[in-house]
């Protein structure tokens, strides 16, 4: 269905512009009867915001007798100090958000409409927990424009949601106080008394398995019209060897990487937590030749970007509000894997973490070999709880009762009885 655009507003390539009349007694000094501005954005909704504020310059410019300055036709990025009130914050992020579905994104920026309205349109460093505890009652309190009933559990959790990431955005963006925990996070937490609701999501997911590994290679290797089908392989092989998490790979630059002849060690310096910074290291002959190519590919590549500069993978275009490797990429991995022949509905690319943490438990590797490896805190095991969860561990527990029958001296000792049923 075609969308009526405002008028004046049109499409120019990927993004938008305006185009703006020349009242008939300027024509003459300007030369021109029209003006077209580009509004430097490709989405729909910011064009909207943006086009009043070019067509009012434009008009200002021309009625004090000056000839309008040239707006720059490329999209100039904000700095995090430009824009710092609730309603360009949340413009900026949808706009620039290009990992989220558009459905998603009216749902969004409804939400984030109705936080506006009930706060008023505030710098976001004013935004705190009694603000985001108000509004969440004030959601409860209210009832739906649409149905005219109260809004439903599913309703409130997609509102607390979309200001949670909003604040995610805003603390990446420097814009709120990095120490302040998040204050839209819980606001639907239980009271006393209050029964724990079931997740009806599945908890399907658990470790890939080999042969599923390499179909999903078989198939990056024979489809060539693929963008990124050599970064796709060496990412699916590097994740099975190394247990990393996707943005650990396709993140890395090529100081990160120490060739030491029989293995080559990856420095992983950043990560959310203290323990996710580690040395990964690479040992087998095959896997460490594809790493040393892809170590030459990337010194020759033009980089897709200059933040790509150095980068293991150049090519790889940044994606999601944080400019992230992984964005594309993953979304390129995710895609081969639905195309897999089969049922591929219980594995994804984590799954390669999984994997690895299932084997180290099943080659007996003690937990703190286990955690050093990839990246966890020795306080918790989560080795066990989340990421072998759903292994076969089999062995293991066959192992761990042997030495619990050798250590109990093997089995009682009783006088022989006759057992009969009753």
């Amino acid at each position: 269905m075609d969308i009526r655009l405002p008028k004046g507003l049109f499409k120019r390539g990927k993004g938008y512009a305006v185009r703006v009349a020349v009242p008939t007694e300027y024509q003459p000094i300007l030369g021109k009867k029209e003006i077209v501005r580009g509004l430097g954005t490709q989405d729909l909704a910011e064009a909207l915001v943006r086009r009043k504020e070019v067509v009012e310059q434009v008009l200002r410019s021309i009625g004090e007798g000056a000839v309008p300055k040239p707006v720059e036709t490329k999209t100039k990025k904000k700095s995090p100090i430009d824009g710092t009130t609730v309603r360009d914050t949340a413009h900026r992020w949808l706009a620039e958000s290009d990992g989220i579905k558009n459905a998603t994104k009216a749902r969004y920026r409804q939400h984030l409409e109705g936080f506006e309205a009930f706060a008023g349109n505030i710098e976001v460093s004013q935004i705190n927990r009694k603000l985001a505890l108000a509004f969440m009652e004030h959601l409860k309190r209210t009832p739906s424009e649409r149905t005219g009933e109260l809004l439903s559990d599913r309703s409130l959790q997609s509102y607390q949601c979309c200001l949670a990431s909003y604040w995610r955005v805003l603390d990446h963006w420097g814009l709120v106080d990095p120490d302040v925990r998040n204050p839209f996070s819980s606001l639907l937490r239980r009271v006393a008394g209050q029964k724990k609701k079931a997740d009806p999501r599945e908890k399907k997911l658990r470790p890939v398995t080999r042969e599923e590994a390499e179909s999903l290679l078989t198939y990056i290797a024979g489809n060539f019209a693929l963008k990124y089908q050599f970064e796709m392989f060496v990412t699916v092989r590097l994740l099975w060897v190394t247990g990393c998490r996707l943005n650990e790979i396709c993140g890395r630059y090529l100081s990160d990487i120490d060739d030491r002849g029989d293995h080559i060690c990856i420095n992983i310096s950043e990560a959310k937590t203290e323990a996710g910074k580690r040395t990964v290291m690479v040992v087998g002959n095959d896997d460490c030749a594809l790493l040393r190519e892809a170590v030459k590919q990337a010194a020759i590549a033009e980089p897709s970007c200059p933040e790509n500069e150095g980068r293991l993978f150049p090519r790889i275009n940044l994606g999601g509000y944080d400019k992230r490797p992984s964005h594309y990429l993953g979304k390129a991995l995710e895609k081969a894997r639905k195309n897999l022949e089969g049922d591929h509905s219980k594995w994804d690319m984590h799954s390669f973490r999984r994997t690895a943490v299932s084997a180290l438990v099943n080659a007996g590797v003690a937990r703190e070999a286990r955690n050093l490896a990839v990246g966890h805190s020795n306080k918790d095991d989560i080795g066990i709880s989340v990421y072998a969860k759903r292994a076969g561990l089999d062995d293991v527990i066959l192992s761990t009762f042997k030495a619990l029958y050798d250590e109990l001296g093997a089995s009682l000792v009783s006088p022989s009885v006759r057992l009969e049923a009753h």
